[in-house]
């Protein structure tokens, strides 16, 4: 449901992606520019759809799954609309928006990405939104409805998607204390360097002087990835360099990754490759 009031100027293109578009692209379903003069209200659930808006000025709220939210000038908004959302302007401040509603097939993933860092779905920037280019580019290329608009705005919506995480990523990392980011990065240094070895994590509780569940939580903030699957993955990349140019037996490299479980390696570097470790060798020598 969205109810529009006569004093409200929106310049708003609704898009029809092409079948090339749904299958391979990340593509604009609507976007637009609302200018309130009086209330403006939209209620969504179960739309298979993304919006991202930004509020240019005014004021107005948002009600994400029941919770409520009051919004000002500045503020930015993503939101999953396959669940309940609510927004509206303020009555005595209505409020000036620039919209999209997009979506693809890599939107769930950005998404799962977004929600498992503990993204916040609204956020203010403290200095000039590199966002609202973005959107202002869409609009353009909606406008203009070039021949090869969908491939340049499925560029500008990985942009705006990626964005989204690199920013919240910063938030995160300026959250952090200079000596508490220092230790975090000692240790990750660390690990670059012993991952031949066993390592637990009360180990390096001890050594770096830190809570383990601190330890932990802090690791996956900054570096967006759990300790334990930050341990794998270097081992798995050192094992394919190893697979790849030298001659080895696996059960050698297996070791020499910190990995003394040869059927445990299999299973790791399949789960992470989607191939064995042979297949990987002989695939990528072309042998």
């Amino acid at each position: 449901m969205e109810r529009v009031s006569p004093h409200i100027q929106t310049c708003r293109y609704i898009h029809t992606p092409s079948s090339f578009a749904r299958q391979s692209l990340l593509y604009v379903q609507e976007a637009g520019h609302l200018k309130s003069r009086d209330r403006h209200i939209s209620r969504r659930s179960h739309l298979e759809s993304y919006l991202f808006f930004i509020v240019l000025s005014g004021s107005g709220t948002v009600s994400i799954q029941d919770t409520h939210f009051a919004l000002r000038s500045g503020d930015h908004v993503f939101l999953d609309c396959r669940q309940p959302y609510f927004h509206e302007s303020s009555q005595d401040d209505p409020w000036e928006l620039l919209w999209v509603h997009f979506n693809g097939t890599a939107m769930d993933g950005y998404w799962k990405y977004f929600t498992g860092h503990q993204k916040s779905s609204i956020f203010h920037p403290d200095n000039a939104s590199p966002f609202q280019l973005l959107l202002e580019e869409l609009l353009t290329l909606e406008e203009t409805r070039s021949s090869n608009r969908e491939l340049l705005e499925n560029e500008l919506l990985h942009r705006l998607a990626t964005q989204l995480l690199l920013w919240q990523k910063e938030k995160d990392t300026d959250g952090h204390t200079d000596s508490t980011l220092s230790k975090l990065q000692e240790i990750r240094s660390y690990l670059d360097e012993h991952y031949t070895e066993k390592l637990s994590l009360d180990e390096l509780a001890n050594r770096f002087y830190i809570s383990k569940y601190h330890m932990s939580r802090e690791f996956k903030k900054s570096f967006g990835i759990t300790m334990g699957n930050y341990l794998t993955s270097l081992r798995i990349t050192k094992a394919k360099e190893m697979l790849r140019f030298s001659d080895l037996q696996i059960e050698t490299i297996a070791r020499n990754c910190g990995i003394e479980d040869n059927s445990y390696f299999n299973k790791v570097f399949q789960k992470a490759e989607g191939i064995t470790a042979r297949e990987y060798r002989r695939k990528w020598r072309g042998q």
